[in-house]
């Protein structure tokens, strides 16, 4: 065997690894099914709404928060005012007069995310604390949906799920983007070694916020769900997904190329918080994998010929291609099945993919050196 060939091998290998590591994240997406949660193990549950300039989105949330098929009594919700330039806080306090469960909160001399949520855990009544952004939206058993599963499973933390809503070309990526990420995230967490989760839809126990020290220590302005995912992970938590279109969440998705690469330098900065290195080495691992591919299938293209193993190498390098992107196509689709969303066709779900290859890891190394800004802020 000549040293292509060896290299065609090793490449097949890794592609295989991949594939049965995407497949064990597709069997992942086991349905929960959902019961009545007994009066008597209804439990009160607080949700934390940390809000920043927010006046143009705060109210759909809220009206949907309002809808909740929840006892009343037992749900509380805090939308923690981080020094707002608009009117955040005087919508929340207009609602918050004719809804007894709503209240609105002011940060004296701290900000930030991390900060807010810090607050609202701090003035939270509810055992359970869920944490929303102030423009997401979400459906009427969300809540409960939460309370049955929390009923059930004694997690510490829950990740949720949350999907991107988008039309034209940027719109369908970031939805294909996210709808892979979240089945990485079901994986990572049945693997044991979650990276990953979202601010925008999740959930713990009080206690186990506090037991953990929440955010102190934690000197960056983002990254609040990654950071705490880890630090319960290190402190030995139990950390859970729950995969239910009932809990799932949908944001808006960026609406132009400036905000859609500000956020994923954002995102990209959050992964500072990860401290499982091998974790961490299997998301660089699967970040690189494709470029290898690339890298040695050009280099066989240039340099092998007919009569020279040309054959052997062609044949493991497109079977490794098709071991790298089938299975993630798969999965994107099975994250759209199970969900009850829009399924995307395999080629565009594939586009999608070969474009977030392209940009990831120059976003990775992007966001070692770039801090953006968010709604005013250094992040």
């Amino acid at each position: 065997m000549t040293s292509w060939g060896m290299l065609a091998l090793m490449a097949f290998a890794a592609a295989a690894f991949h594939a049965l590591r995407t497949n064990a994240w597709r069997a992942a997406l086991v349905p929960d099914p959902a019961t009545d949660v007994p009066s008597q193990d209804r439990v009160p549950i607080t949700l934390v709404v940390p809000a920043r300039n927010a006046a143009d989105t705060l109210p759909a949330l809220l009206q949907d928060l309002h809808a909740q098929n929840y006892p009343a009594e037992l749900l509380e919700v805090l939308v923690v005012d981080d020094h707002s330039e608009d009117n955040t806080s005087g919508i929340t306090g207009s609602m918050a007069r004719t809804w007894s469960s709503l209240r609105v909160l002011s940060m004296g001399t701290a900000q930030g995310k991390k900060a807010a949520i810090t607050a609202g855990v701090m003035a939270a009544k509810g055992r359970i604390v869920v944490v929303t952004d102030a423009d997401a939206r979400c459906g009427p058993r969300r809540i409960a949906r939460i309370a049955d599963h929390a009923a059930k499973h004694p997690w510490d933390l829950l990740v949720l799920p949350v999907l991107t809503e988008g039309d034209g070309l940027l719109g369908r990526l970031q939805q294909e983007e996210q709808a892979a990420l979240l089945g990485a995230l079901v994986g990572g967490v049945d693997e044991g070694r979650p990276v990953l989760a979202n601010g925008a839809n999740l959930a713990f126990r009080r206690e186990a916020f506090l037991a953990v020290g929440g955010y102190t220590g934690d000197v960056f302005a983002s990254g609040d769900d990654v950071f705490l995912l880890q630090r319960m992970r290190m402190a030995g938590k139990d950390i859970a997904v729950l995969m239910d279109r009932d809990a799932l969440v949908t944001v808006a998705a960026a609406r132009t190329w400036s905000e859609w690469a500000a956020q994923r330098l954002r995102w990209a900065g959050k992964m500072r918080g990860v401290r499982d290195p091998v974790g961490g080495a299997l998301a660089v691992f699967g970040l690189l994998l494709p470029w290898g591919l690339a890298a040695l299938t050009s280099a066989v293209v240039l340099h092998l010929r007919p009569g020279q193993g040309l054959l052997f190498a062609w044949t493991l390098l497109v079977a490794a291609w098709g071991l790298w992107c089938i299975p993630l196509v798969q999965l994107t689709g099975d994250v759209h099945r199970f969900l009850g969303t829009e399924r995307s066709h395999p080629l565009r779900t594939c586009w999608a993919l070969v474009a977030f290859t392209l940009y990831a890891p120059m976003i990775a190394l992007a966001a070692l050196f770039i801090r953006p800004h968010w709604k005013g802020r250094p992040t």
